[in-house]
């Protein structure tokens, strides 16, 4: 139970850089907000789960992140460094990342022994981040229709 929080604290800390990082690449306003709302909100996830990896574990201290992420966050700023991302890939992007996400979620919830707090707050924030991927793809929509 306790890995599977770490790990699930680390990929959320990644989502909350990455959503920061894609939200000063794009010059829309309205994209600019959702991502840092989303990434503000994840912030909150993670102090949600640091928490309860503490009250686990009271000498543990929870990560920030992963290597990967770090790396892919890299990447994604050399991509659009050398090439003009539309605000478009950058929500398809996010679509992909929350799915993964998900995908994770639904892994720990299905396999991990949890107490019921714990199932409690992650399947809360597993109905959080379904959340934004409807608010990201949604708008993601939205521009692709002014695209065309």
């Amino acid at each position: 139970q306790l890995e599977a929080l770490r790990t699930s604290h680390d990929l959320l800390a990644d989502s909350r850089k990455e959503y920061e990082a894609a939200s000063q690449r794009v010059p829309d306003e309205r994209v600019q907000h959702l991502l840092h709302r989303i990434s503000s909100e994840r912030a909150a996830l993670e102090a949600e789960l640091a928490a309860d990896i503490r009250h686990h574990d009271p000498s543990a201290r929870p990560g920030d992140g992963t290597v990967g992420g770090t790396i892919h966050r890299a990447l994604l700023t050399a991509r659009d460094a050398i090439n003009s991302t539309s605000e478009v890939n950058v929500l398809v992007e996010c679509e992909r990342q929350e799915s993964d996400l998900l995908g994770h979620y639904d892994n720990v919830l299905d396999s991990a022994d949890l107490n019921e707090s714990t199932r409690a707050t992650l399947a809360g924030q597993h109905a959080q981040i379904a959340k934004n991927v409807d608010n990201v793809r949604h708008l993601r929509k939205q521009l692709e229709a002014v695209v065309h």
